[in-house]
């Protein structure tokens, strides 16, 4: 009898931890998914809210790239394989609504446990540096990512209208700022105008830009930041 009632005892035990494990999984799987979720509706809010009306956004997927999924099977996918990703991304790319815009696109990178990576903003437009450190910055402000506020913005500006503005345009321009958490990589390149049986040329209206942003804990001299994203001395 003893061993009888033993070995239901123990069959209880682990039925029961079984089954507060199975409930602990699904939990983290339901937290994962819905920080899925929430990525997804930044990215869609990006979209909305980047004022921008030289251009328009298609509708942002449900699933993320690399992932290809058949019309009907989202809700599956989104149950089984959205909260176990270790890194997707959305690739976007605007529709030029006006002249002097070839083409604008925005790259949204996460990573493992669904955290923010990156996104980097290409653009082809004609070279116009103050509309362009504009355009940029209501991006950047749309994107509201760790530690923005509007206040922000007017030293972004600057920044990025220094940047496009300070060499003549048939020169590449790189540089990188720091606003809060948020890091800011720049690049100005000349377009290339491509005609079939010629060689590439160097456009004479257009440039292309790249801006990253990425988050940081520390300033750009390495130094941590505190909580408010100022620099604790060393």
């Amino acid at each position: 009898m003893y061993l009888e009632v033993g070995w239901i005892c123990r069959a209880a035990r682990r039925s029961g931890g079984a089954s507060v494990i199975h409930r602990s999984k699904r939990q983290r799987a339901d937290e994962l998914r819905a920080k899925f979720v929430t990525n997804r509706e930044k990215v869609r809010s990006w979209v909305a809210n980047w004022d921008c009306p030289e251009i328009a956004w298609s509708e942002v997927p449900a699933i993320p790239s690399p992932w290809v999924v058949g019309k009907g099977e989202e809700w599956t996918w989104l149950k089984h394989h959205a909260p176990f990703m270790d890194q997707y991304q959305w690739f976007l790319e605007a529709r030029p609504l006006a002249q002097g815009v070839t083409h604008v696109r925005g790259n949204w990178w996460f990573g493992e446990g669904h955290e923010f990576k990156e996104l980097e903003i290409q653009t082809r437009t004609v070279a116009d540096p103050e509309y362009l450190a504009e355009a940029l910055t209501l991006g950047v402000n749309a994107a509201a990512l760790k530690g923005w506020t509007e206040a922000d913005a007017q030293p972004v500006y600057e920044w990025l209208f220094e940047g496009l503005d300070s060499r003549p345009m048939g020169h590449g321009v790189t540089g990188r700022i720091r606003s809060g958490f948020i890091l800011l990589d720049f690049a100005r390149m000349p377009a290339l105008d491509i005609v079939p049986n010629t060689s590439p040329s160097h456009s004479r209206t257009e440039i292309r830009v790249r801006l990253r942003l990425t988050l940081t804990n520390t300033a750009l001299d390495g130094s941590p930041l505190d909580s408010n994203a100022k620099p604790i001395p060393r």
